[in-house]
Parts: structure tokens; C-alpha cells; sequence
């Protein structure tokens, strides 16, 4: 656990240099500046001690040494309990060394800056939506800043210097068991793996509670003092497993879902696979030793790649599906509206129906019977000079018949299942016609084409409406009437010569409804009216 090194430090100049130990991770750290057989300045301090027992802030060891033209010894004594003691010198002149550590603690800054800026804005967005996924990221996010903070000094310098229990290598490993769970949490919920759509659903459950189980005997174990003390290199063997385990099964879930082509599970992959490329880097630099790649740099590489890539992947993805659950929550409603509407229209053609009948059967045969009662009396001539106002309301009575057909058939022309849209249009206009000082014109252009019984009405009565425009409104002296039935939409044309400015109630609604586009074009010649229903 304990390992001694000597150095011999010389310089012909007065200057000061640091001596740096880059492992900022040492239970202890004797130090000692001896001249000849003094002793010019020794210092004691670890972990395992409270930060203030080092020689400078800084969050690895630095220790430093003046130099004035002799040649000073310089001993350290490194303990490192139960883990492995890996630890690198370097020697640096103090304005060097200064400028160096500016530079890394502006990276340090800037990194903690930007994880407060995107913890913010997801705690902000969890408040308003609470959807669990930023939960989920925002603990990933805070669990492997407290692995960074650990692994790097940091935390003991800023967060806890006077803890040094957060020192001890189990806190670091716990949180990385920690960290697995929350990475497993946070892809079931942004994929949406569930025991209906997953087949491996039901492994990964059992990798989280196995994680879970020897987890809390860890604690158990660590709380009545049972630790072996090799007990760091079962954990580090099963920390490994756990964040090799994890690649399969990112893998296999990802792969269950990639027949679909969703953009959410590409995403997903990149992410996977980036984060396996750095494990397994990981993992062969161990043995093969090509560059001073440690378990820090994994965690870190891993962190920057959640704060800008993976975070801007849940923002987009989660917008999405809220733009898209939007999207299907206003159609629901279009849809409801539609049915709704639909209804109101069914009893209004039946309420329609019944006017149209009540009319035409009851006032009709009223009407009727009161000019048979008339005929009988104008049948005599000496009836006809002596009550000249009879032939009067005779006529008068003949007109109301004739108007009231009129307004049975607008409401609804019998057998209008039977004769269709374009025939009982064209019944409507002649009937119109022939009471009217208007000259009325219809034309049918193309082959008629069947359509909704329901949205047949809404077009015979938006025709109707703009009909009885002309006649009251209108003052014109001719009007044309077109049906065209087009490749892809019926468009219904109404135009007259008239001066008069149009009055509509709900013509606009009524086109709406069938999905229709009103065009309206008034000047001084008159009134074209353009209606064109999508098929």
C-alpha cells in the first residue's frame, strides 16, 4: 500500500517549480523537501484527511519546491489501500504551471455552466409537462456529475472538503451502479419499452434487480464493517460486467424496433453505439496501454455526449410526440365536432321532413279545399259580378298553393334518394322558374357522380341558400345554375346579372362543414358564386 520515491531537483537559477501528482485520488501523501540533513518543509495529507492539509487548492496533489543553485532531495511516501496505485509526476515552473491550471479550470467552469443550464431547462420543462423522461435524464445527468466530481478531486475541493468519506472508492461505485439503473429507466421510457411491445422487457427488469440486490448487500456488508479488503477488486470486476451487460441490452431492445424505421430508435443507436465504442476503449487500453485513457475519461466523454447530443435528442423527440399526440388530440375533436354536427344535421333533415310534410299534407289540403269551396261558388257568373273580390282571393289562394310547394319542395324535394342531387336541383330551379320574373338557367357538366347521402343534402342546401339570395336579393334578371363534376371535386357555380348586394345566414358554415372553399365575387355586372367540394 505504500510506495517511496526519491527525487533530486537542481536548478542554476532562483525560480519555483510545482511538483503535480495526477492521481487525484491518494489516501495519503507524505512530502518532504530536505537540504543536506534538514528538513526545509514537509507536509502531511490524503483523502482521508479534510482538503485544508494540502500544501495548495487544487484539486490533485501539488506541492511547491524553490530552487536557489542546490540540490534538494525531495522523498513522497503514496498510500493507496485495497486499489490500485496508479499515479504519474511531472515538475513544472510556477508560471507554466499557473497558466496550465487557469486553462483547466476555465473547462471545468465552462462544463459546470453548461450542466446547470441544461438542468435547469429540463427541471423547467418536467414542471410544465411532467413527462418522467426528464427525470430520468436529469438523474443520469446529476449522477454522473457526482462520478466526475469524485473521480477528478473537485468535489472534495468544492462540495465536501470536510467529508472525507465520499473519498472511499465504494461511493464512486455505488453511484456508477446507480448511474446503470437510471441509464435503463431512462431508455425504456424514451424508446417506450413495455411488456406489450418487448420481448427482452422482462430481462432487463432482471438486470436492474440484480443490480438492486447486490446493491443493498453492499450496504448491508458496509454497514456491519464485513468488507474483505481485496472486496475493491469484486467491485471494480463487477462494475465492469454491469456497463458491459448494459450494451447487449441497449442493443437487443434497440434492435426490436429498428424494422419500424422510427427516427427515435436511429437516434438511439448512435447514442449506443458511441457510448459502447468508449467502454470497449476503454477496456482494451487496460491491456494494450496505448494512451493514458482511464475510467474518468470514459465518464466524461459519456457526460458531454449526454449534455449537448443526447439532451438535444430528448428535446426534439419529446416535442414530437407532444406535437404528434396534439396533432391526433385536435382530429379526435375535428372528428367528434363532425359527429356532432352530423347529428344536428340528421335532425334537422328529419325536423325538415316533418315541416315539409305538415305543410304540403295539412295546409295544402287546406288550401286546397278552400279553392274547391270558391270554385263552387264562382261558378255562377251573376257570383262572380256581384263578388268581384272573390276572384281576387281566388287568385291570391292559387299563388299560396304554388308558393308553399315551393317552400315544401326547398325544405326537401320528395324522392330526393331517388332522383339525386342533380335532378332534384334542376326540379327545384324549374319550379322556381316558373313563379319567378328571374330567368333561371341550369347546367350539369360531366358525368354525375354519387356521393354521401349527407353531404349531398349540405350541397342542395347550400344551392338552395344561394337560390333564394337571387330571389330576394339579388335584382337581377337572369341567373345561371351550374353543376360540374370534376376528377376530384364537385364545384357548384351560381351567378346572375343583379345590382343587389348578396345576404347569406350560414352559407359559410355550411361549406365549411363539407370541407368545402367558398369563392365569392360581387361587382356591378353581379354575383358569382363558386363552391368546390372535394370528393
Amino acid at each position: 500500500a505504500n510506495h517511496w520515491f526519491h527525487f533530486i531537483v537542481y536548478s542554476g537559477a532562483t525560480t519555483e517549480v510545482y511538483l503535480e501528482l495526477d492521481n487525484p485520488r491518494l489516501n495519503k501523501v507524505d512530502f518532504y523537501e530536505i537540504l543536506g540533513d534538514s528538513i526545509l518543509n514537509q507536509i502531511h495529507t490524503g483523502d482521508v484527511k479534510i482538503f485544508n492539509s494540502r500544501g495548495i487548492a487544487n484539486n490533485k496533489w501539488v506541492f511547491p519546491i524553490k530552487l536557489n543553485g542546490q540540490k534538494k532531495d525531495i522523498y513522497l511516501r503514496v498510500n493507496k489501500e485495497y486499489e490500485a496505485l496508479d499515479v504519474g509526476f511531472s515538475l513544472t515552473e510556477s508560471q507554466i504551471f499557473n497558466e496550465i491550471t487557469a486553462k483547466k479550470y476555465m473547462f471545468w467552469g465552462v462544463l459546470l455552466g453548461l450542466t446547470l443550464v441544461v438542468l435547469l431547462i429540463n427541471a423547467f420543462i418536467w414542471f410544465a409537462t411532467k413527462d418522467s423522461i426528464y427525470i430520468w435524464f436529469m438523474l443520469i445527468i446529476l449522477t454522473n456529475a457526482f462520478h466526475i466530481t469524485a473521480g477528478s478531486g473537485l468535489g472534495f475541493q468544492y462540495i465536501w472538503p470536510n467529508i472525507p468519506a465520499f473519498n472511499f472508492w465504494y461511493p464512486q461505485t455505488f453511484s456508477t451502479w446507480i448511474l446503470i439503473i437510471f441509464q435503463v429507466g431512462f431508455m425504456q421510457k424514451f424508446i417506450g419499452q413495455t411488456a406489450k411491445n418487448s420481448k427482452i422487457y422482462p430481462w432487463v427488469k432482471v438486470f436492474v434487480y440484480v443490480i438492486l440486490a447486490i446493491f443493498l448487500l453492499s450496504i448491508l456488508l458496509l454497514n456491519f464493517n464485513a468488507f474483505p479488503k481485496i472486496f475493491f477488486r469484486y467491485m471494480l470486476f463487477i462494475s465492469l460486467v454491469f456497463n458491459i451487460l448494459l450494451i447487449p441490452i441497449a442493443l437487443f431492445s434497440i434492435f426490436e424496433r429498428i424494422k419500424n424505421r422510427e427516427k427515435i430508435i436511429v437516434f438511439f443507436i448512435i447514442v449506443s453505439l458511441f457510448k459502447a465504442f468508449i467502454l470497449l476503449f476503454y477496456l482494451a487500453n487496460i491491456y494494450f496501454k496505448f494512451t493514458q485513457f482511464g475510467s474518468l475519461d470514459v465518464t466524461l466523454y459519456g457526460f458531454i455526449f449526454d449534455l449537448i447530443v443526447l439532451f438535444l435528442g430528448v428535446i426534439y423527440f419529446s416535442f414530437s410526440k407532444y406535437r404528434q399526440q396534439n396533432e391526433l388530440l385536435l382530429t379526435q375533436i375535428h372528428d367528434n365536432e363532425q359527429e356532432q354536427s352530423r347529428k344536428i344535421i340528421d335532425a334537422l333533415e328529419i325536423e325538415r321532413n316533418r315541416i315539409a310534410e305538415d305543410l304540403y299534407d295539412d295546409v295544402g289540403a287546406m288550401l286546397s279545399t278552400a279553392i274547391g269551396y270558391q270554385s263552387s261558388v264562382l261558378r255562377k257568373d251573376e257570383n262572380k259580378e256581384k263578388f268581384p273580390i272573390l276572384v281576387e282571393s281566388r287568385k291570391l289562394l292559387d299563388r299560396a298553393v304554388e308558393n308553399l310547394r315551393t317552400v315544401s319542395h326547398n325544405l326537401m324535394p320528395k324522392n330526393f334518394a331517388e332522383l339525386g342531387l342533380s335532378k332534384s336541383l334542376e326540379e327545384t330551379i324549374n319550379k322556381v322558374a316558373q313563379n319567378s320574373e328571374i330567368a333561371f338557367d341550369y347546367h350539369l357538366v360531366g358525368f354525375e357522380r354519387k356521393l354521401d347521402p349527407a353531404k349531398e343534402v349540405q350541397i342542395f342546401r347550400i344551392a338552395s341558400e344561394l337560390i333564394n339570395d337571387i330571389l330576394r336579393n339579388s335584382e337581377a334578371t337572369k341567373a345561371t345554375i351550374q353543376l360540374i363534376y370534376n376528377k376530384e371535386s364537385l364545384i357548384l357555380m351560381a351567378e346572375d346579372d343583379g345590382t343587389g348586394e348578396p345576404i347569406h345566414n350560414n352559407l359559410t358554415s355550411k361549406v365549411d362543414f363539407i370541407n368545402g372553399k367558398l369563392d365569392l365575387d360581387f361587382s356591378p355586372s353581379g354575383l358569382t358564386a363558386v363552391v368546390e367540394i372535394p370528393y
